[in-house]
């Protein structure tokens, strides 16, 4: 047998080795980009509350970051980042600029804290879908994550696209970290550090129209995935309350005649309003209620925190109460600390919801890899699980996120509040704290 052999017969790597980038700091963690968005300096907020970004800005498409050193140096090979996912899957706005930011910061911190000493890397899929778009494409996005070697992956979003990749997410094993308040989003690898809770949402709204003296109400719901459950538990929870719900009316995407539905409200003596869907009807909703010059109590769900998607967006919501996540200005040690210093690593203030939920959800993506005995998906998922009594930016001072093998809703504590948003103002209207019936009798 001869020993010479041709080129063609040696082995090569399948795959190219990891590259450093070379920019590892001894006593900070440091990413490659400045910014994870290509904004400029200055955003189109003009309140706090706005988005701080600018519309049609894009997220990089290579973002590490390091931790630090600490003045230890490896055997000379790189260590190659571990993947975490970020599933974009709407219009995000400005928000774009918050989302990415508020991560990449929740990543520095965790490593600065010697929680995880391997490189991360954010692979970021705008995949958006449902209601406006196709559902296939924010299934392709997620499982492009899945094929890029993603270990977790920060969202969806929305309920819609949450609730049509549940069984792929737990046919794929990798977990997904969602922003949905959908009350049947909870299984094996789906998590979420939820932007709501739609049966709470709807009971909170009940009970506040009742707490606000109202007795005959009217009611708005969309259809979609949650509408009907926002419709149901409000009508529900309002005939415990001995609420009177005189009109029931279903919306389409895009509401039709929802001037004349508002003014035979009034004509009937509906007194308060409620409103369950997506938030896209609330630039309707602003155009009717001028054309009437109607200006009655209303509330909503979570779509309300759209103030922050766009300046537009807020202008609709003129009037509204809504169910908000942040609590009182200054309550928070772990939010203002945060803001504080988002606005230092990015040389601009933004303090909207966002802002904390984008920074709470990647703190549990990172610590879900630090828990994780090794970087695989499977280990991640019961890595996530092992989180317990996280402190939480967003919410009130009483908020934590804890999650268990059979607890995969991660917020606990004052996670939901009620504000105002009048005169270009959001107003903090309360913690939202029932108490029994009995209790006044």
């Amino acid at each position: 047998m001869s020993s010479s052999y041709s080129d063609s017969e040696f082995v090569e790597r399948m795959f190219p080795a990891p590259v450093d980038h070379g920019i590892t700091e001894p006593d900070r963690a440091v990413s490659n980009v400045v910014s994870g968005t290509d904004s400029p300096t200055v955003g189109d907020a003009t309140r706090w509350y706005e988005g701080g970004g600018r519309i049609g800005e894009k997220a990089h498409a290579d973002i590490v970051v390091y931790p630090p050193s600490r003045g230890v140096a490896t055997q000379g090979d790189a260590f190659e980042p571990v993947k975490i996912g970020l599933l974009m899957d709407i219009d995000n706005g400005q928000l774009i600029f918050d989302w990415v930011n508020a991560t990449i910061l929740a990543f520095e911190d965790a490593l600065n804290e010697g929680i995880y000493d391997r490189p991360v890397r954010l692979v970021i899929a705008d995949a958006r879908g449902l209601p406006r778009e196709n559902f296939q494409k924010t299934r392709t996005g997620y499982e492009w994550l899945c094929d890029q070697g993603c270990v977790v992956v920060i969202g969806p979003e929305i309920s819609d696209n949450s609730l049509s990749l549940q069984e792929l997410v737990n046919r794929r094993k990798v977990p997904v970290l969602a922003w949905t308040g959908a009350w049947r989003f909870a299984s094996e690898y789906c998590f979420t550090i939820a932007n709501g809770d739609i049966p709470t949402e709807a009971v909170m709204c009940a009970q506040w129209l009742k707490a606000q003296g109202h007795s005959k109400v009217g009611m708005f719901w969309e259809q979609g995935s949650s509408g009907r459950d926002y419709a149901g538990f409000f009508r529900d929870e309002c005939n415990s309350l001995g609420l009177t719900i005189a009109r029931d009316i279903k919306l389409g995407p895009n509401p039709r005649g929802l001037t004349e539905h508002l003014r035979s409200m009034r004509e009937d003596g509906i007194t308060g309003l409620y409103y369950g869907g997506y938030g896209y009807s609330t630039f309707h909703f602003a155009e009717a209620f001028k054309a009437l010059d109607w200006d009655p109590p209303r509330v909503m769900g979570t779509a309300f925190m759209f103030y922050s998607n766009t300046n537009r967006w807020a202008q609709g919501l003129e009037g509204w109460h809504g169910i908000d996540q942040l609590g009182v200005e200054g309550t928070n040690p772990n939010y203002e600390a945060m803001v504080a210093r988002f606005a230092k690593r990015f040389g601009r203030v933004s303090k909207n919801v966002v802002v904390a939920l984008g920074y709470d959800t990647a703190r549990v993506a990172i610590h879900g890899v630090a828990n994780a005995a090794m970087a695989t998906p499977e280990e991640v998922k019961e890595g996530i699980e092992r989180i317990r009594w996280m402190p939480a930016t967003n919410g009130g001072p009483a908020t934590y996120i804890q999650f268990g093998p059979w607890d995969h809703k991660g917020y606990k504590g004052d996670f939901l509040t009620i504000r105002e948003l009048r005169g270009g103002e959001l107003r903090f209207d309360g913690y939202h704290r029932p108490q029994h019936p009995i209790n006044s009798l």
